[in-house]
């Protein structure tokens, strides 16, 4: 895997990650729709449907747990993966202050 962002093409009912697969990404739809999907009492749910200039996969980024719900393609998608190293590599080079306010954010939003 690079550690630059890369573009990712998928066609329809393609999954880009499952639940329970280690969180390595975060992704930006350039044009297409994804579901986020989390099994629950053994049925799929669907939590979310993103379409153009959305972001998913961000949870993953400041923790080390794998990925709470799945993202599949509902139809051909063409994304945006910019790595957790890329992302990571960014942060470690900000502001202390900056860093300090996202690190609780995201700990506020788990």
């Amino acid at each position: 895997m690079s550690d630059k962002p890369s573009t990712l093409v998928l066609e329809r009912a393609e999954w880009i990650f499952k639940e329970g697969d280690p969180g390595e990404s975060l992704y930006l739809i350039k044009s297409g729709m994804v579901q986020i999907v989390k099994e629950i009492n053994g049925s799929d749910v669907t939590l979310a449907t993103l379409s153009d200039n959305e972001v998913f996969g961000e949870m993953a980024l400041f923790s080390d747990l794998p990925r709470s719900a799945g993202a599949q393609a509902l139809v051909a998608v063409t994304l945006t993966n910019i790595p957790k190293s890329f992302i990571r590599g960014k942060f470690d080079a900000s502001d202390q202050l900056f860093q300090l306010g996202v690190t609780s954010l995201f700990q506020f939003l788990r």
